[in-house]
């Protein structure tokens, strides 16, 4: 017979075992017990439901069900106060066996994210710790960062990263041309915006013949061939078909939107091409936008895409039009690139807003195994895209040598133009 201690586990007991640790952050009714949700919640999100069913056996519960580690108020207040609140904040951490969904993302994330609707709590997932025997079940990146110097041929600064504009309308012809002209500053990396695909006027497959030949061309001026990164994010049965047909063509790249497609479908497309993917963010701000309900950022936009095979991930930052605070800004960078058994780190591609005069607050923020993505301003540069690009690039090489743009500024009239244009923050 199950003992009122049964439910619970101290770290030290599954500290290196087959489970993860899931923590998130909550609010109960103050007359709530918080020790009774918390064991509903785990027992509902592995073996139970809201009332106990038959088949449960001691074996079963020792295996599959979950176990509460901890449960913290928030503020940690031991004693009865005065000014007690109607509702209390917690932090609760539950020790999940692996063994329930094995090196499957999506069903990760149905166990953790929310299952039965009976026991569930209305919780945030805001960090989940996982032993070195799943993370290696899962490949990670098989470029990312050092993968990505190698194909780019660049070292010891952040890449470049344009973002083809206007996002959506323009015919194949059209866009090469665009590309062109950009690809002439001797810009690194060139994709699509997330707005564009596959669709009828402008097929990915048509789109890596002329890209690639016009990255060619440009070459021949600039000494650096422009990689593109066609979007081919679909249907998963689609999107794996238009990525090999993609590479086939001659893309070295592609580029997914993993919240829209899904983290596992963005995991068969890193597994199906070889070459580097691209994992967008496009679709993700609801995973972590609420403050009592979903993950946090640095999962949704940096552990998930980093296991699903992510060899590059957009970050949303606190200095673009996003509301994303700094400290989750600069801990989803950290779990793309700090060390992680088994796993590769991911490179992040800082987008949003994204010109000149930030991005020497980049470097001394995240150093220079970043890809910096400049869309308007590059296409939007008064002297074209080329000079854009060229403002961009004077930019880097000034921050990563600790030089003041508005010093690099006076002897590049690009770089002068784009920062009395757009400021320096």
């Amino acid at each position: 017979m199950p003992t009122p201690l049964d439910l619970f586990a101290l770290p030290e007991t599954v500290r290196d075992s087959d489970h993860i640790v899931a923590t998130y952050v909550l609010e109960l009714p103050a007359d709530a017990d918080a020790l009774v949700r918390a064991t509903r919640f785990a027992v509902g999100q592995t073996i139970g439901t809201w009332l106990p069913v038959p088949g449960i056996t001691d074996d079963m519960r020792a295996r599959h069900e979950a176990r509460v580690l901890s449960v913290y108020s928030l503020p940690p207040s031991d004693t009865t106060r005065i000014d007690d609140p109607a509702r209390i904040g917690y932090v609760l951490r539950i020790a999940v066996p692996t063994i329930n969904f094995g090196a499957s993302l999506p069903m990760l994330l149905t166990t953790v994210l929310g299952n039965d609707s009976s026991t569930s709590v209305e919780a945030k997932l805001v960090d989940l710790e996982m032993p070195e025997s799943f993370t290696r079940s899962f490949s990670g990146p098989a470029f990312g960062v050092e993968g990505l110097r190698r194909l780019t041929g660049v070292q010891d600064r952040p890449l470049l990263l344009n973002m083809l504009k206007p996002c959506a309308g323009m015919p194949p012809t059209v866009a090469r041309d665009v590309f062109f002209e950009t690809a002439l500053g001797g810009i690194d990396l060139i994709k699509d915006d997330e707005l564009t695909a596959d669709p009828e006027y402008s097929p990915v497959v048509e789109r890596v013949r002329l890209f690639t030949r016009a990255a060619r061309e440009a070459a021949q001026e600039t000494g650096i061939e422009t990689i593109y990164i066609p979007n081919v994010s679909d249907r998963p049965d689609r999107m794996i078909d238009t990525a090999r047909r993609a590479v086939d063509a001659g893309a070295r790249a592609v580029m997914a939107t993993y919240a829209t497609v899904g983290y596992g479908s963005l995991e068969a497309l890193a597994e199906a091409v070889d070459v580097p993917v691209l994992a967008h963010f496009a679709g993700a701000a609801p995973y972590f936008e609420g403050p009592s309900t979903g993950m946090s950022a640095p999962l949704a936009m940096g552990l998930l895409p980093r296991l699903a095979g992510a060899d590059l991930a957009l970050v949303s930052t606190p200095y673009g039009g996003a509301t994303i605070r700094s400290l989750p800004y600069q801990r989803t960078v950290h779990q793309l690139l700090l060390p992680r058994p088994g796993i590769a780190p991911t490179m992040p591609v800082i987008g949003g807003g994204v010109h000149p005069g930030t991005v020497a607050r980049y470097v001394a923020d995240l150093g220079v195994d970043i890809v910096l993505g400049a869309g308007g301003a590059v296409q939007g540069h008064p002297g074209g895209a080329a000079a854009g690009v060229r403002a961009m690039r004077r930019a880097i090489d000034a921050a990563v040598a600790g030089i003041p743009v508005e010093e690099a500024a006076a002897d590049t009239d690009e770089l002068r133009v784009a920062i009395d244009a757009w400021g320096v923050i």
